[in-house]
């Protein structure tokens, strides 16, 4: 098992480096303290006490965590502080983007579409971390960029209030609300708690906050919101709209419409209506932030699919591949099968199901199953952990058990295509769970 490629290889970052320094002293000092009882309390046990230590190895890692801990607690305080001082120096405009889904995606609309008028810094990939949005401030932010757009996640309640004290947003933005990573919240209540801070800090700082209403407990909480506040979604026809949708297997075209007397016709490689969503969330930032309607639309066309999320991917044989597989949600995948239902040819979807959804965990999982089986013709569950929820799930929705494949990591999953596909047919990678999970 220790040839099998990772998927994400460890980096000896300081911090590990630290860590195994640690562990090894750790190890060194109990093996010691084993020998000299082997020889000194138990003299007949001629294996000696160090036979043990292989076994102590999971404790030894436990407490060169917590000796580390305090370090690592000071290092980071550290480096927050400088990135916090650095941003007291700057006349940014800060955008802070949270929600359960939708946020990095979200994130590089809006970088997009403002840099049309203005020099845009933007948290790279998922830095959305205390540490990750340091680092970026540290070490992309310019001194003369003018808008920083911060990604914020968040796994236990009070996560988004530690990262808008660091940033510090004037503009917020909600995304949508899922049931992602109910292992630590726990509940739904709490989820919507957490992002809530966002709503609460820019409440308290006379901002604005922009709500994707699509969502349902993002409609909620932009009702209960009490500071200026702009709602846009499939179903709103105020101040920001779209009309005249035609999403098809190339993206998607659509009349854009801002006030009553402003509209311009725009087109977007980026695929599925939700994007459509997710593009008005982007215009209504650059509304607010003064771009007009030319530079909204052209910012808009100048749009490129996100890897991992979406996104149409080369093939060598003759297949079309959509790669959705960065960390999967219950609502994205209805989106990503909504999307896929648009190909032509034989549809195959490769997943591993969602994690970190607490006790929803195998009804979500259930649900997956029910949802492709209305638009798959082949369906390759790669690795354990959710395969029985899953072909449940397809089963129980009429999807014919043999054609259910089980993979045990995704280059298995990827080598069984070539026997199962034809040319012209499209593959969806849909979740890709880390080694740990498989």
């Amino acid at each position: 098992m220790f040839n099998i490629p990772q998927k994400k290889p460890l980096r000896y970052t300081k911090r590990m480096n630290r860590l195994i320094g640690v562990v090894a002293a750790t190890s060194m000092l109990i093996s010691v303290g084993l020998m000299y009882l082997s020889v000194n309390v138990i003299p007949y046990f001629t294996p000696g006490g160090a036979i043990f230590l292989p076994v102590l190895i999971p404790a030894i890692i436990a407490i060169s965590h917590f000796v580390t801990k305090p370090i690592e607690n000071i290092i980071a305080h550290k480096f927050i502080r400088r990135a916090k001082a650095k941003l007291k120096n700057t006349n940014l405009k800060i955008v802070g983007i949270t929600g359960s889904y939708g946020k990095t995606s979200v994130k590089n609309i809006i970088s997009n579409i403002l840099s049309e008028k203005y020099k845009v810094c933007a948290s790279p990939y998922s830095y959305n971390t205390p540490l990750g949005l340091s680092k970026t401030i540290l070490e992309n932010l310019n001194m003369d960029d003018q808008v920083f757009i911060a990604e914020m996640g968040a796994r236990n309640v009070g996560d988004i209030n530690e990262l808008c004290e660091i940033v510090e947003p004037t503009i917020g933005v909600i995304t949508g609300i899922g049931n992602q990573h109910m292992a630590t919240f726990k509940t739904i209540d709490n989820l919507v708690k957490t992002k809530s801070e966002l709503v609460r800090y820019i409440e308290n700082k006379n901002g604005k906050m922009i709500f994707n209403i699509d969502s349902t407990n993002a409609n909620k909480m932009f009702e209960s919101c009490k500071c200026n506040k702009v709602c846009v979604g499939a179903d709103v026809k105020e101040n920001i709209w779209v009309d005249d949708i035609v999403c098809d297997s190339k993206g998607s075209t659509f009349t854009l419409h801002i006030g009553k007397k402003t509209k311009e016709n725009v087109k977007t490689l980026l695929l599925g209506e939700h994007n459509i969503s997710n593009i008005l969330v982007g215009v209504a930032v650059a509304d607010v932030l003064g771009l007009n309607i030319d530079e909204i639309a052209a910012g808009i066309q100048k749009l490129m699919p996100i890897a991992h999320r979406l996104a149409l991917v080369p093939s060598t044989n003759a297949l079309t591949v959509i790669d959705d597989a960065y960390n999967a949600s219950v609502d994205g995948s209805k989106v990503a099968l909504n999307v896929l239902s648009k190909f032509e040819g034989q549809k195959v979807v490769v997943t591993s199901g969602f994690v970190e959804l607490g006790k929803e965990q195998f009804n979500s999982n259930f649900e997956l199953g029910r949802n492709m089986a209305k638009v798959c013709d082949y369906v390759i569950i790669n690795g354990v952990i959710n395969y029985e929820a899953i072909s449940s799930g397809l089963i129980f929705a009429g999807f014919d058990e043999k054609r259910i494949i089980r993979a045990g990591n995704l280059s298995q999953a990827s080598s069984m295509l070539s026997s199962i596909t034809n040319p012209g047919d499209v593959v969806l990678f849909e979740t890709d769970l880390p080694d740990n999970y498989l």
